[in-house]
This record gives C-alpha cells, structure tokens and sequence, in this order.
C-alpha cells in the first residue's frame, strides 16, 4: 500500500507551471484540449510583471527563496513578451526558468535568447518535426550551456514511427539527453504491455556527463513512493503507469511547493483544485491583485479523484488515513529501485 510521494526538491523551492496562452503552430491529434486552438490572447507584459513580482515576495514570507518557472503554452515562443518578461525575472529575483518548446524559432533566435534559459525541453512530435532542425537547435544549445533535451512524445498509435525519431535524434555528436514521453488521450495512457515497457525506463541516450555537471544548475529529479513502509526511488511517469495516481483524501503541498497558472490567470492545480484552502480563485490578471492575493501558504486535502500531471502526482503528499501508524519524522531504509 502506497502511502507518501515524496519528491527530491528542496523545501524552499517553489514550482511555477505557466500556460501563457493556446496559440500554437502545430495541431498534435494527442494534444489535450485547450492547448492549441488560440482562443486565448497572450498576457499584458506589464501586467504579469509587476503580479509576479508581488506574488514571489509574498511566498518569500513562507521561506520560499527560489523560484522555478516552467513555461508551456501552445507555444510560448511566438510570444513576443516572453524575452522581456524572462530578462525581468532574471534580472530580479532569484529564479529559474525552464520551457518546453517545439524548438520551430529560426536558429538566430535560439543563439539570441538562449542566456535567459536554464532548462528548454524540446517536444518532438511524430506529425510535424523537421529531425534537422531540432539536431541543430540542441547543438546550439549544448554548447551554451543550457540543460537541453529532446523529449520524444510516444503516440501509442504510431510507437514505431516515435522509436524511429529516436534513432535519428542519435545522429548528433552532442550528446545531450533524449527522453521517451507519454501521452494521454482523455487523462489515459493507452500503451501495451511491449510499449509501455519500453516507456517505463524514458531516459534513451545519456548526457555526455562532464557537460552535465558543468551546467550551471543542473539536476537529477527525484521521488520515491513509500509502499509497506519501505522507500522506493521510482520513475516521474511510474504512478501513471500503473494506475496509481489516485490520491483523494491525502493531504497535497499543491499550492505550497507547486501552482499552476493558466491561461486565463487563474492561480490553481493543473485539475483545477482550489489551492488556498478557499472556495475561490485568485487571478494572477486581476487589476487589484496587488490587494487581494495575500492567502496562507499551507497544504491542501486532495478532492480529485485523479491526478494526471506529472508535476503535480509526485510532489510531496500523504494518505491521511495511515498517519497514525507512521512516526513523526519518519525514517525510511531506501530498498530496490521500481521503473
């Protein structure tokens, strides 16, 4: 009986996933609704910096000193904020900045702007890329020193096709990672027993290692499961896998070490929970958001019946009903590695 997640990040960290608009140049058939179809308009640059900035002084009260953004979109690219919004966040606060991308900017771009990142996943989708271009970018980013990586999203309906771009993204000399990534359709996976074997270990090539940790801020992402008392270092995509990311009635630190903003503003879980112990939302584009958004930073009790965001199924939580039988301060002897 799985009863703790607990992830590798420091306390003092705060995760910030942002969905900055649905504009985007591609029309993946697995994309999740809402994602792609341009409906919202991109921010007002001003306006996201001066609520930023308040919203990162505020959770300083609550011993958060570092902040990690994670921008998705659509694609946030084509935003044409997106550079001087990172430069403020840079150049102001104590942050960093990491984005998923498809990587389609023209190569001049990539050389401009690629200071402001300390981590770009590059998504690479079956129905659209150009294996070229993307060898390009990632060597090009490899040698400034960003923490780059192709993440190869695996279409259960064309799996060979994906393990091919796979091979191909091999060709390059620069040895910078490549990730096999799983798709939902409707919050499922829908992989056989071979596939979801070969999805199970998602690290495909290494990073050449010296590269690795000369990179400004590397890391290795972290989290165990705690089942029968025992510890188990498991994979990011582990709980999903195996139908395991249900977590009701624990208790979540979603809101304390991770938030979701969307793309309307709105300050919440990927699932859309309220986060602040309050049946309301707090809009990061709120015209008095300066006066409203003061809340207590605390964790919450989970009322989803499925938790479907990577991010999200593995930051800290607890199954309320076995806290009783666990000590205070508990003490884990890590056992076996599970993939």
């Amino acid at each position: 009986m799985i009863t703790e997640v607990i992830n590798g990040k420091k306390g003092n960290v705060l995760s910030i996933e942002y969905m900055l608009g649905n504009l985007c140049n591609y029309k993946c058939s697995y994309c999740f609704p809402g994602s792609n179809e341009g409906t919202y308009p991109w921010p007002d640059a001003d306006i996201t910096i001066k609520n930023l900035d308040h919203l990162i002084e505020h959770y300083k009260q609550f011993g958060k000193t570092k902040f990690e953004f994670y921008f998705i979109g659509g694609e946030p690219t084509l935003w044409k904020d997106l550079v001087r919004v990172c430069s403020h966040l840079k150049n102001n606060h104590n942050v960093k900045i990491r984005i998923s991308t498809n990587a389609t900017r023209k190569i001049d771009w990539w050389k401009e702007n690629a200071w402001l990142f300390d981590q770009i996943e590059i998504s690479v989708h079956h129905e659209y890329v150009k294996i070229p271009h993307i060898i390009e970018v990632a060597d090009i980013l490899y040698k400034k020193k960003v923490n780059v990586s192709a993440n190869v999203l695996m279409d259960p309906n064309h799996f060979e096709k994906c393990k091919g771009l796979i091979e191909q993204l091999r060709k390059s000399k620069k040895r910078w990672p490549i990730i096999a990534k799983t798709v939902h359709y409707d919050g499922q996976t829908r992989y056989d027993d071979s596939q979801k074997k070969f999805v199970s270990k998602s690290l495909k090539r290494w990073p050449n290692l010296f590269w690795w940790y000369t990179l400004p801020d590397h890391e290795v992402r972290r989290v165990w499961a705690v089942i029968d008392g025992l510890r188990h270092e498991v994979e990011y995509d582990w709980f999903v896998l195996n139908d395991l990311n249900r977590f009701k009635g624990w208790t979540c630190n979603l809101g304390v070490d991770y938030i979701e903003i969307f793309q309307d503003g709105r300050i919440a879980g990927v699932c859309g929970e309220k986060i602040y112990g309050e049946n309301k939302y707090y809009n990061l584009y709120d015209k008095d958001f300066l006066e409203k958004f003061k809340p207590e930073i605390k964790p919450i009790v989970c009322g989803k019946e499925l938790c479907c965001c990577a991010g999200e199924v593995t930051i800290n939580k607890v199954n309320l009903s076995t806290t009783s039988q666990r000590p205070m301060i508990p003490i884990y002897p890590e056992t076996h590695r599970i993939v």
